[in-house]
């Protein structure tokens, strides 16, 4: 008599999950770095050449005003950068991993996750950049700093919802990707990087408030450069609309998965 073959467990579920994931990402690590002389320094490297470009900009030729502007420029920067990379890579991950995404079993969610992933890692391999920017400028170190993980959750909640939609439109419309670039580019300049929200009109700052990319940057500036818990009201709202559409993205996902072999 043939016994039947139990189903795996949750725990079993969910290592293989990680397992596949551990490697994906060490995967993408190699590929993108792959034949190149400075490898993952250009993940520092780009951030910091974005900062000088945009000081010399609006501290020598448009004088803006902002304290601290080094630091207060590469605040807005690491999560942008991070939030941008993930999207928009995103967008592309289901056609250059073909030949995964038509392996049967093979857990397609994964590359969108795999992005994520891999560019919170840049966004840490940065981070020292930044806090040794702190030490030049005199900023202090303060205990908010132990908060800096809640604001790493709740922007990789919102950035792998954003992620996992790309991912799925990219696949099905060929041109979304370019349009996407237009659309980020805009959000760029509508996300407080690079000027301080608290000098626009109160009219026009309260409409950068539905900008979920606003609270997350506020909040590195209120923890790193002021040393000032965040404000949890505007991180609690984007966390709950990430999660929400984290669960939409998911379910869009998952109902388009089948056309995606035939995309592919």
């Amino acid at each position: 008599m043939t016994q039947r073959r139990s189903l795996p467990s949750m725990s079993e579920t969910t290592g293989h999950f990680l397992d596949t994931l551990r490697v994906l990402v060490a995967r993408e690590f190699r590929m993108r770095y792959k034949g190149s002389f400075f490898g993952i320094l250009w993940a520092i490297i780009s951030p910091i050449g974005t900062v000088i470009i945009l000081q010399f900009l609006f501290t020598k030729v448009v004088a803006i005003g902002v304290p601290h502007f080094a630091a207060f420029l590469y605040s807005g920067i690491l999560p942008w950068t991070w939030f941008q990379a993930s999207v928009q890579t995103g967008s592309t991950t289901l056609n250059e991993n073909r030949d995964l995404v038509r392996t049967p079993f093979f857990s397609k969610p994964l590359l969108p996750w795999t992005v994520t992933c891999t560019n919170f890692i840049f966004y840490l391999f940065s981070l020292p950049v930044f806090l040794g920017l702190m030490v030049y400028e005199g900023l202090p170190f303060t205990n908010a700093l132990l908060v800096l993980p809640v604001v790493w959750i709740v922007q990789w909640i919102l950035t792998l919802a954003f992620t996992v939609l790309m991912a799925a439109i990219g696949i099905l419309v060929r041109d979304w990707p370019h349009l996407l670039a237009v659309v980020l580019l805009f959000w760029f300049y509508l996300t407080p990087i690079f000027y301080d929200i608290g000098q626009l009109p109160p009219d026009t700052a309260r409409w950068f408030a539905y900008n979920p990319l606003t609270a997350i940057v506020s909040a590195h500036r209120a923890i790193l450069i002021h040393g000032e818990l965040p404000d949890w009201a505007a991180l609690g709202s984007v966390l709950v609309a990430g999660t929400a559409l984290l669960a939409a993205s998911l379910f869009i996902f998952r109902t388009l998965e089948d056309s995606f072999i035939d995309k592919a």
